[in-house]
C-alpha cells in the first residue's frame, strides 16, 4: 500500500478561498507530529481509519508511548493510492481538526530526515495562534 504523500487539510477555506496552508501553520494546526512505523490499519468507521503505530520520535508533543493508536480522517476517501500500509514507515503531521487528512512525509520527494530537521527548526517559532481560523 502507498503513504499518503499530501493532505493536511482535505477541507476547502471557510471564506470560499482555496488557499492551502504554509509549513508553519500546518505545524501550527497539528496536535501531534510523530515519527514510526505504522503497525496496524483498521476502518474506524465512517471515513476514518484506526492506525497504530511503533512510534521512533515524537516531535509535538516532545514525549509519548512507544506505540499508540490514532483515530484519522481516511486520506483513500480522496485518493485511494494514499492508504496508509502496514509496515509503511512515515512522519506523520496530524492536525488538530479530526476530519482533516493526516499528512505524511516524504512529502513532494523530500526525505524523512530533511523533513524532520525542519520540522525541528520551524516548530519552536509556531503556536496555536498560528493556526488560521478556517484549518481548526
Amino acid at each position: 500500500m502507498a503513504v499518503a504523500t499530501s493532505g493536511g487539510s482535505s477541507a476547502p477555506p471557510a471564506d470560499g478561498t482555496t488557499r492551502g496552508q504554509t509549513f508553519p501553520e500546518l505545524l501550527a494546526c497539528s496536535k501531534t507530529i510523530v515519527e514510526g512505523t505504522l503497525k496496524d490499519v483498521r476502518p474506524a468507521g465512517k471515513a476514518h481509519v484506526r492506525v497504530t503505530m511503533s512510534v521512533e520520535r515524537w516531535l509535538k508533543p516532545k514525549t509519548g508511548l512507544d506505540t499508540t493508536t490514532f483515530d484519522l480522517a481516511d486520506p483513500t476517501v480522496r485518493d485511494p493510492e494514499e492508504a496508509y500500509g502496514q509496515g509503511d514507515h512515515v512522519l506523520m503531521v496530524i492536525p488538530s481538526n479530526r476530519d482533516q487528512i493526516a499528512t505524511t512525509f516524504p512529502f513532494q520527494g523530500q526525505e524523512i530526515p530533511a523533513t524532520r530537521g525542519r520540522i525541528i527548526r520551524t516548530l519552536p517559532g509556531v503556536t496555536d495562534a498560528d493556526c488560521p481560523t478556517e484549518f481548526r
